[in-house]
């Protein structure tokens, strides 16, 4: 079984192999002489690229919920769901990271592609958070997912701008409320 670095390595070392291939070959004689072997080469490309893709969107994806929230866990679940949809339509992010890599060469446009996958995901997830985050009567926010309070960005404390425990412990420097700190 290939661990998830073997299969980083495959996916460059096939990226590498192609582009050497199209810098020393033309790219007719490729498509004509060398056709089984090219398009071979080109499908092992994109299986990788559509495999670290996946990966990306998995790690990406695993928000944390409320477990209770039926609903919103639904709706999250619903617009995720769309957002991947979207990528995989012709002319979407998948096209476009497949003109990246085989039409141009060029793995740094496919990363940056795959970085902006990311995010709407994350507006999606903020809309979600929001629903758990509930500003107190002492002006603390309090989020029901983390059971944690948030403890605004303070002068003088360095450890201030993150999720704590009722007794300044645990800190969580994760998804911040997206609530106005100045209005309850």
């Amino acid at each position: 079984m290939e661990t998830d670095t073997q299969r980083l390595t495959r996916f460059h070392a096939d990226f590498q192999k192609l582009k050497n291939n199209r810098e020393k070959v033309p790219l007719q004689q490729l498509t004509t002489r060398y056709a089984r072997s090219y398009n071979t080469l080109v499908a092992e490309v994109m299986d990788g690229a559509v495999w670290f893709y996946r990966k990306c969107v998995e790690l990406e994806e695993d928000f944390p919920t409320y477990p209770e929230d039926t609903a919103g866990n639904e709706w999250l679940a619903k617009c995720l769901a769309i957002i991947g949809e979207g990528e995989k339509k012709p002319g979407g992010l998948v096209d476009q990271f497949r003109a990246a890599l085989i039409d141009r060469l060029d793995m740094d446009e496919y990363h940056d592609l795959i970085n902006r996958t990311y995010e709407p995901r994350l507006q999606v997830f903020n809309r979600y958070w929001a629903r758990h985050c509930k500003r107190l009567d002492s002006g603390w926010i309090y989020n029901r997912i983390l059971k944690k309070f948030w403890w605004p960005k303070t002068e003088g404390y360095p450890g201030s701008g993150c999720w704590i425990n009722s007794d300044y412990t645990g800190r969580d420097y994760r998804y911040p409320p997206q609530l106005k700190e100045d209005t309850p």
